[in-house]
């Protein structure tokens, strides 16, 4: 257990731990609490199978899976998911959140910034994210601002939108395909370069497709030979 960001914590002026979680009986609990608490009042439209996580920390998928925890005291209040991919050596975060109570501590961009670190520092080619795209129809009026400050938030702390078509396997045999996200990058350097080898995405998307669908990409999918990575605006 290492501790959070500097400065950040509670309200009892402790600092915030972190939990790195391993394939341990006590970790297992941690991540079960996290999986049906913050976890899925985030991510419930399109979750990724608890077991799959579960595999993931005992070594048995293609990839190797990160999970950290943030904790106040004994409770949960952030986490953040990452993946390394060996074949196309790229990296990409997968899910992140913080608890409303404990927002603005800068929680958040920390545990993004550390995962980005380690990747780099194991060697991938390229780090990879995925948020909504604002700027498709919504329901309503504060789900596409929501959007928007989530993207925008990421833009801030360098990452770019990678301009090409992008649609996220199933992530389990009963869901579907997500048409409705931005492939993101964050580049090892700043400021952001302005384009991208587009052999990169491609290579990272094949497989991930692989491992999740056991087949090829979407037929939407096309990266070109350079990739422009920017940023968009409201």
């Amino acid at each position: 257990m290492t501790r959070g960001p500097a400065g950040a914590k509670d309200r009892a002026g402790d600092p915030f731990q972190v939990v790195t979680l391993t394939d341990s009986p006590a970790h297992e609990r941690l991540l079960e609490e996290f999986y049906r608490g913050l976890y899925w009042e985030a991510f419930s439209a399109q979750p990724e199978p608890l077991e799959v996580w579960k595999r993931g920390l005992r070594g048995e998928l293609p990839y190797r899976q990160t999970i950290q925890l943030v904790l106040d005291g004994d409770h949960i209040v952030a986490g953040l998911t990452y993946e390394r991919y060996p074949r196309s050596n790229c990296g990409i975060a997968t899910y992140g959140v913080v608890a409303p109570r404990v927002r603005r501590h800068g929680l958040g961009q920390w545990l993004l910034a550390d995962a980005v670190a380690a990747l780099y520092a194991a060697g991938v080619r390229m780090v990879f994210g995925e948020v909504n795209d604002p700027r498709l129809p919504r329901a309503d009026d504060p789900g596409r601002a929501a959007a928007w400050a989530r993207l925008e938030r990421y833009q801030r702390w360098g990452w770019r939108v990678v301009a090409a078509r992008y649609v996220q396997p199933a992530l389990g045999p009963d869901r579907a395909r997500d048409r409705g996200l931005l492939l993101l990058a964050r580049p090892d350097a700043a400021p952001p370069p302005a384009e991208l080898d587009g052999a990169i995405p491609r290579a990272f998307v094949e497989e991930l497709y692989e491992v999740t669908e056991g087949g090829p990409p979407d037929e939407e999918i096309g990266f070109p030979d350079r990739v422009p990575l920017i940023e968009l605006t409201r």
